[in-house]
């Protein structure tokens, strides 16, 4: 199972972050903090802005495991996000 997690500034006009923020590598440090393994990737809307991450769980994962990967994803981004803002 594959699940791709696409993260921009603005919902409505999808507007993408700076990519001077490597937003998608923040969140894979602070994912892996929390015991969380994430794949990231930078320039995915035109090969230099965009971020996403994206989690490969396994097919027999329980529902309690999903919540927690979601739980800890959603950890990650809110700290990373928080680091962009203070720096």
């Amino acid at each position: 199972m594959f699940v791709g997690v696409e993260l921009v500034k603005d919902r409505a006009s999808k507007t993408p972050f700076d990519p001077k923020r490597k937003l998608h590598a923040l969140i894979k440090n602070q994912a892996m903090q929390r015991g969380l393994m994430v794949y990231p990737m930078g320039g995915t809307v035109d090969g230099r802005i965009g971020d996403h991450v994206l989690l490969a769980p396994p097919f027999i994962c329980t529902e309690r495991q999903i919540e927690t990967i979601v739980e800890r994803l959603g950890d990650a981004v809110d700290a990373a996000l928080h680091l962009t803002t203070t720096e």
